[in-house]
């Protein structure tokens, strides 16, 4: 008995440890570099790097966010604050540039670090009576050259650029230009040529490309309003009107709830199923359009509280129904289908 608990603490301290991530942990970095609390910018950034060692302008956290990610240069920041130059300076000569916050070019940094190093090694000097030594006229400071422009990373966002333009092309022919993702996706490109057109540095086409990917990444998962148009011939059965009579409050919150999630509303959407699913618990078809809204929760607002919950009603939709093909395509997106089969 006792190995058995043993052995459930170790899974649960797992499972704890498998929520964080490194990008929680820079993000907390970032936050604390503002506070300029740099034991903790120090122990965020080492966890991240951690878990991601690789700096990059344009590196992709979860869904369709992109960040400019530099942990090594703010924790060499940190380091100069703390007074640890040789650990400041190595991060400096890992680094690639500053992040969000630019705190100073790496070299004006580095050179500081060595300075202040240099400084604490040295003993100082025993004073010695010296002739005052006339007035040197100032040594200019060199002017650093502007900022170069890739040519090569302005044709990639060049070519991002176009492939949100086919893509918000292929929604409108799928009839979802009615859609918040297909509106999102045009506030996205809006700001990628803003960006272009006032581009000064790699750093700003940089922002341009993330903000072209993640256009083209709301246009692909734009879907059409489904509108279900019926006809009825003949005589009505009393079993039909009976139907109608027993499900008709249901039935109207039902569509009500369907109406909030193919207009992409998915906040009201998941507020209705939610309540739709504590009346029909073994409905799994609500369970389904439940965990479709909020992921598409997930997806606009990038916090991991919607995609676990989105999770677990799938899982529930899987509990109570079997589901040949996955998510009907014609009412799930490409994304929220793939999150759909990953949840076992």
């Amino acid at each position: 008995m006792k190995r058995h608990a043993l052995l459930g603490i170790a899974i649960l301290l797992l499972a704890n440890a498998a929520l964080a991530s490194w990008y929680d942990d820079y993000d907390a970095g970032i936050a604390a570099v503002r506070k300029g609390q740099w034991q903790v910018v120090i122990q965020k950034m080492t966890a991240a790097i951690n878990g991601n060692p690789k700096e990059n302008n344009n590196t992709r956290t979860y869904g369709n966010i992109f960040i400019n990610y530099h942990p090594f240069y703010y924790r060499g920041f940190a380091y100069l604050r703390t007074g640890q130059y040789e650990k400041a300076i190595s991060d400096f000569e890992h680094t690639e540039g500053p992040g969000e916050i630019d705190r100073g070019s790496i070299e004006e940094l580095m050179q500081d670090a060595k300075a202040k190093q240099a400084a604490a090694v040295t003993p100082e000097p025993v004073p010695q009576p010296v002739p005052q030594p006339l007035p040197k006229p100032p040594v200019p400071v060199p002017v650093p050259a502007g900022p170069t422009i890739d040519p090569a990373l302005r044709q990639q966002v060049s070519n991002a650029v176009s492939a949100a333009n086919q893509s918000l092309a292929s929604a409108r022919g799928r009839n979802a230009a009615g859609s918040a993702e297909y509106r999102n996706a045009l506030n996205a490109l809006t700001e990628a040529n803003q960006r272009v057109a006032t581009a000064k540095s790699n750093d700003d086409l940089q922002s341009a490309l993330a903000s072209a990917n993640n256009a083209k990444l709301f246009a692909d998962s734009a879907l059409a309003s489904t509108v279900v148009k019926t006809t009825t011939t003949g005589t009505v059965t009393r079993p039909e009107v009976a139907t109608g009579v027993v499900l008709g409050d249901t039935a109207k919150r039902v569509r009500h709830a369907l109406e909030s999630y193919f207009s992409g509303d998915c906040d009201d959407a998941a507020a209705q199923f939610q309540r739709l699913a504590q009346e029909m618990p073994k409905n799994g078809w609500i369970w389904a359009f439940l965990g479709a809204s909020q992921y598409s929760q997930y997806a606009f607002e990038a916090d991991e509280s919607y995609k676990s919950a989105a999770i677990r009603s799938f899982r529930k939709a899987k509990q109570f129904r079997t589901w040949k093909g996955g998510l009907p395509q014609k009412y799930f997106s490409r994304r929220i289908r793939a999150a759909f089969e990953q949840a076992s």
